[in-house]
């Protein structure tokens, strides 16, 4: 078969993969839940949800939940289910604990359609869809149709896909967006030039403005993309500083106006906001030791009861509590200095323990797929899962959120580790002589 006959076949994989997701869970939410129900209010999508009204209302981005077109359809569902939807009341007024990328599509989409939930939540689906469809194009290209085909059923049956898909979270444009990068960063080990180094920077600095937590990434890509440089390549050292520095440039360039906000509105240098800081204790404290490192919800269990919050806006609560949260995690640790090796061990098993069948199927077959993958594959997986369990060490596990943005890695080494095994095992019947239908 010839290449432009190879690649058409792909193309039309990939499109396939995408439609199919995309109905299945088109008609999975709107037949279980409804396309327009409102999310859930005792989580985060509400606030990325405020967020999202307040902008497209040219408030900026801030919160206030007690704007009547914002509750309406929060109120009309607390009527029969009041445990899931009773929002609370809020200060109304900027924050600087959540990021931009999201809530901006989000606002985009209310100026267009008006109060809905049903237009970003068909955004998330077609964004985890995109992310199927570049999964099969992917597969189908570098292992064939039926690593493909394997890959798609395992995306449509793992539970996180589906649910996030849902959401209105920030999972499915942070998986959308470090699917992109990991295919740019194959294609910059494979021939390294500048237009790659950009796009890689762009998507790393788009990926920040989805997920706070992205920045812990940056150091990890940053030396491997000098590493690729220099060692795989063989660049000089000007050349390898000089393309590393692009890399990094084009990712701050994206992420600059919004590090500059914050650093206006906090009035201190905290370009990222205010949420690491302000979680810190929920990722150094007896709390974290005794959960295995799992986020636990220090407002709720009364953590912050000493900081009083009356009278101020949510900036100066947001720094009052950060304030406090940063003080305790920094001498918990002084404490507790011999327990951040193994507490780090504890948040990254937390984060990487499967939590149903499928998700064990997956982790098994992927760890599987990364040996028998090409060494590109593998080199680039590895970094790119490394520096997510970086992360993850230095902050706190969420029992398997922080990997949602990798599930374009584990479904592509979980597909071609299942191939492996089927060949492997066709290859020992063949030896015996045994026929493979038992």
């Amino acid at each position: 078969m010839s290449d432009a006959a190879v690649s058409q076949r792909c193309s039309i994989c990939g499109v396939a993969a995408f439609l199919l997701t995309a109905a299945v869970f088109f008609c999975w939410i709107e037949l279980r839940f409804g396309m327009n129900t409102p999310p859930s209010s005792t989580g985060d999508e509400s606030s990325y949800d405020s967020m999202a009204w307040e902008l497209s209302r040219g408030h900026g981005f801030a919160v206030d939940y007690d704007t009547p077109a914002f509750r309406a359809p929060y109120d009309e569902a607390a009527k029969t289910q009041p445990e899931l939807f009773t929002i609370r009341s809020s200060t109304p007024g900027p924050i600087a604990f959540r990021p931009p990328l999201l809530s901006t599509f989000a606002a985009g989409l209310n100026m267009l359609f008006g109060r809905q939930f049903y237009a970003v939540r068909s955004l998330n689906v077609l964004l985890m869809a995109a992310t199927a469809g570049l999964l099969a194009w992917y597969l189908c290209r570098e292992a064939g149709f039926a690593t493909a085909l394997i890959s798609m059923v395992f995306f449509l049956i793992d539970v996180r896909s589906r649910l996030y898909a849902r959401s209105l979270l920030t999972e499915p444009l942070a998986c959308f967006l470090a699917t992109l990068l990991t295919l740019t960063l194959l294609n910059v080990v494979k021939h390294t030039n500048r237009n790659r180094l950009i796009l890689a920077g762009v998507l790393t600095g788009a990926s920040m403005l989805t997920r706070s937590i992205v920045v812990l990434w940056l150091p990890g890509l940053t030396v491997f993309v000098c590493f690729v440089v220099r060692r795989i390549h063989k660049h000089s050292w000007r050349d390898t500083v000089g393309n590393t520095a692009l890399f990094v440039a084009a990712t701050l360039t994206v992420f600059a106006p919004w590090g500059i906000r914050n650093v206006m509105l906090l009035d201190r240098f905290s370009p990222m906001g205010t949420q690491g800081l302000m979680e810190l204790s929920a990722g150094y404290s007896d709390a974290a030791w005794d959960n295995y490192g799992i986020w636990q919800n220090a407002g709720t269990q009364g953590f912050f009861e000493a900081v009083d919050t009356s009278g101020l806006t949510n900036i100066e609560a947001e720094l009052a509590i950060a304030e406090v949260s940063s003080a305790t995690a920094f001498e918990w640790i002084s404490r507790n200095f011999l327990k951040l090796v193994p507490l780090a061990a504890m948040k990254i098993f937390s984060e990487f323990r499967p939590h149903d069948v499928v998700e064990f199927m997956v982790l098994v077959f992927a760890t599987i797929g990364l040996f028998a993958s090409s060494r590109t594959a593998a080199l680039v997986f590895s970094v790119l899962l490394a520096t997510n369990a970086f992360s993850v060490a230095l902050t706190w596990s969420v029992e398997g959120r922080f990997l949602v943005p990798q599930l374009f890695i584990l479904h592509a080494l979980c597909a071609v580790g299942v191939c492996s095994c089927a060949r492997g095992m066709q290859s020992t019947l063949n030896k015996t002589g045994r026929s493979p239908v038992v």
